[in-house]
């Protein structure tokens, strides 16, 4: 492991465990350099603001495992396995993610989004339009960016299994949503 991956790992677990005891804008970057020994020269060498280490430990701890590989035949998995590495480390993010920052919604948003087309893609292959299928990935995207997020800044009281079952039952369940809305109009 390189010295410079060596440094962003403890300037990560210094603003994690931060996170865990006070919100992130009270957070100060000599705050992080002081937790792991490191001087302001060695942080700013590696990252602009707090901001930007926050998207590093997003980007390395959670998306890059969560985006590679995810498939029409996995997701279920691929997500109950996301939502464990969160609960796993509840105490920051939950912390992190009632800041501000929307680091953490723009990383998963884009991911969801590809997914879904592709998703969408797979199922419907009569899809009329790339633009239809843009329109129905962002609304279902932002659906379930916001379950998600609303399910960690409320504590992530309900199991990741329980809630991947839940947006399974959902996604499945839009078929008959949709067959009733036209049988009742």
């Amino acid at each position: 492991m390189s010295s410079s991956t060596v440094t962003k790992g403890a300037l990560a677990d210094a603003l994690k465990k931060l996170c865990r005891e006070r919100p992130l804008e009270k957070i100060s970057i000599s705050d992080i350099t002081g937790e792991c020994g490191l001087n302001r020269q060695s942080f700013y060498y590696h990252f602009q603001d707090k901001y930007e280490l926050l998207d590093w430990i997003y980007y390395n701890e959670l998306f890059v495992h969560f985006n590679s590989g995810v498939g029409f035949h996995n997701w279920e998995k691929s997500l109950e396995a996301f939502l464990v590495s969160m609960k796993n480390d509840k105490g920051f993010y939950c912390s992190a993610l009632k800041s501000s920052d929307r680091t953490f919604e723009n990383h998963l948003y884009k991911i969801m989004h590809r997914l879904f087309v592709k998703f969408i893609h797979h199922a419907v292959k009569k899809m009329a339009t790339r633009s239809k299928a843009d329109f129905f990935a962002d609304y279902y995207s932002h659906g379930f960016c916001g379950v998600i997020i609303d399910w960690a800044v409320k504590g992530m009281k309900e199991p990741p299994a329980v809630l991947v079952s839940r947006i399974k039952e959902l996604a499945f369940e839009n078929v008959l949503i949709g067959e009733g809305f036209r049988e009742n109009l």
